[in-house]
Formats: C-alpha cells, structure tokens, sequence
C-alpha cells in the first residue's frame, strides 16, 4: 500500500510520480482511480505514462468536469440543469436569486458555497443556481455505447456555516419517483452516446417532486460504489470489463438497501490508543492520531429490507460511536 500526500482536492504530482515508479516495476494491469484527479487531469496523463487507465479517458474526465463544456453538452442533449454563468455576475444579479460558487473539478462539495451580492468570482469557479430539492444520483455502468443502471441513491449533507455542501452520506435503493428515475437513466444514456463513457459512473442531480435537474456527472468510481456489495468483488469486475467495452456479465446485487455516512469531527480530537471500533466502520484512522475539527473520522454503515431502514439503523449508529467516542 503507498500512501500520497493529498490537500486541495489533489494529489501531490511528485509523490504520486515516485509512486507509479515503484508501481510500474511490478508491470499491473492499469489504474482504477477515482477522486482526486478531476481538478488536475494532468495527473491522469501521467499515470498513462506508466500504465493504462481502466476507466474513461483522460479527455473524457478534463472535458466533463469543466462547466464550459459540460453544462454546453447538458443544453445541446436536452438535459435539465439549474443556471450556470462562468463570468462574473453582478451585484444586481446576484441579489436577484439564489447563486452558488463551484469550483470546476471540485468534488465532496467542500468547495460549494453560497454567494453574496458582490462577490467576486474565483479563478477556476462558476456560479450555479441553487435549486430547493433532495440530492439524488444514479449510479451506472456504461461500455462506450450503452448506459445500464446500478442502482438510484439519496443523498445527503452535513453542512457547516463554510461548507453548507459538504457531503455526508447515501443510502442505495431510494424510492424515487419513476418518473426521476427514468429521467436520471435517460441523462446517463444520453451521455453515453454523446462522450462514450466506460466503466463505472455516477450522476447526480437536485430533485423536486418529479421533476430533476442534473448538476454534475462523476466519470470515474464514487462513493456510491460501496453501497452496492456484491459477492467475490463481482462490482468491480463489472467495472473492469465495461471499461474493455462488455456489459454481458451483470452481477447479482442483493436486495439489501445499504447507507454510509462520514462522521466529522465536531472539535479537535486525538483517536483513543485502545478503541475497539465496530465492525460496520470504516475508512479508521490511526490510533493515537489528531483530527482537526470538520475532518473526517470514520464511515459509518448499516444494511436494512429498504432505504428507510438502512437509514434508520445507521443514525442509531452514528449517535453510539459519537457517545462512545466522547
């Protein structure tokens, strides 16, 4: 296992270049990455330098995680999104409605805030219209032609004054309305055939009652990935071999709804040397290590018949590890 410098939603180049050195000399079968690279895709250009990515191409990841050229595709495709402007807006503007500042590449919405009358917009940002509704993604398996639906998720936040965005948790198998989950799928086909997307993507979206708006596609492994287990890694095989181009081998995903949730640090905090952490935790820090306040701390999970129940039993589970932490 190598462990790389990561700050700012990136890697450190020179430590991940080291990295793929040592790699290489072990002649893999190519990189299954996933987030830290979209706001420096140059990143990806220099692992193809070592090994193939197994996943969507670097052209691919840079041209649809840029505002420019995506929410243009998004318009020419027919697909719902909330107002974007790239350009600065004015005051007047901006008092006029609800305005968000996005960073292109960002991801986790630790980077989503909201905008004031007279701010100005920074380098590398876009405004986005904040639209009232529930957070919800499609997760998708995609062979450059078609797209096939994993499962629909629901997400949710765990806002802070700085980062009202930041992502908290999803659960798999959320109820959604057909007509919602029709038009997630059909935005995901459309975006199939348009780019020729491969492997395993997400897309999500705001929806109010029925209706959906798209607000970013993830083309690369998320982490709604891990809400769907399947038996001998059969998911990640389905990734390996729709990036090849083949969706013939579909595995069998259970019943099972599942949820997670990032537990944040309420204030700054040392890990216990000795804690005995449940089994349904994950991503653990080390023992005796420091957590600054707002970090992570762990991923909490929970299994149930439906959504509502994996949900129910992970929030019982967040308020025990926070008591026990205390």
């Amino acid at each position: 296992m190598h462990a790389l410098p990561y700050a700012d939603g990136s890697f450190d180049a020179d430590a991940l270049e080291q990295t793929l050195q040592h790699i290489a000399a072990e002649a893999p079968q190519g990189l299954v990455y996933g987030s830290g690279f979209e706001a420096r895709t140059e990143l990806l250009s220099l692992v193809e330098q070592y090994m193939p990515l197994i996943g969507n191409p670097v052209r691919v990841v840079r041209n649809m995680k840029r505002a420019l050229t995506f929410f243009a595709l998004l318009d020419v495709l027919n697909i719902r999104h909330p107002a974007v402007s790239l350009q600065q807006m004015s005051p007047q503007a901006l008092a006029s409605g609800a305005w968000l500042s996005k960073r292109n590449g960002g991801s986790g919405g630790t980077h989503i805030r909201k905008v004031p009358a007279g701010a100005v917009l920074e380098q590398g940002s876009y405004y986005q219209q904040e639209i009232p509704g529930i957070p919800v993604s499609i997760l998708f398996a995609a062979d450059g032609t078609r797209a096939r639906a994993v499962g629909f998720n629901q997400q949710w936040l765990a806002p802070t004054p700085l980062m009202p965005y930041r992502y908290g948790g999803a659960v798999s198998r959320a109820e959604l309305p057909l007509a919602v989950r029709q038009q997630l799928l059909e935005a995901a086909q459309k975006l199939t055939s348009a780019v020729g997307l491969r492997g395993l993507n997400s897309l999500d979206g705001i929806m109010a009652g029925e209706r959906l708006w798209i607000l970013e596609l993830n083309p690369r492994l998320t982490a709604t990935f891990d809400l769907y287990p399947a038996g001998n890694g059969a998911l990640f095989e389905l990734h390996m071999q729709a990036s090849a181009g083949n969706l013939a081998n579909w595995p069998s995903l259970g019943e099972q709804a599942r949820a997670h949730y990032i537990v944040y640090a309420p204030g700054s905090m040392r890990v216990p040397g000795h804690f005995d952490w449940p089994d349904w935790t994950a991503d653990l820090p080390r023992a005796g290590s420091h957590i600054e306040a707002g970090d992570p701390v762990c991923t909490v999970t929970a299994e149930g018949s439906s959504a509502d129940e994996a949900v129910m039993l992970m929030a019982e589970r967040v308020r025990q590890l926070i008591k026990e932490l205390n």
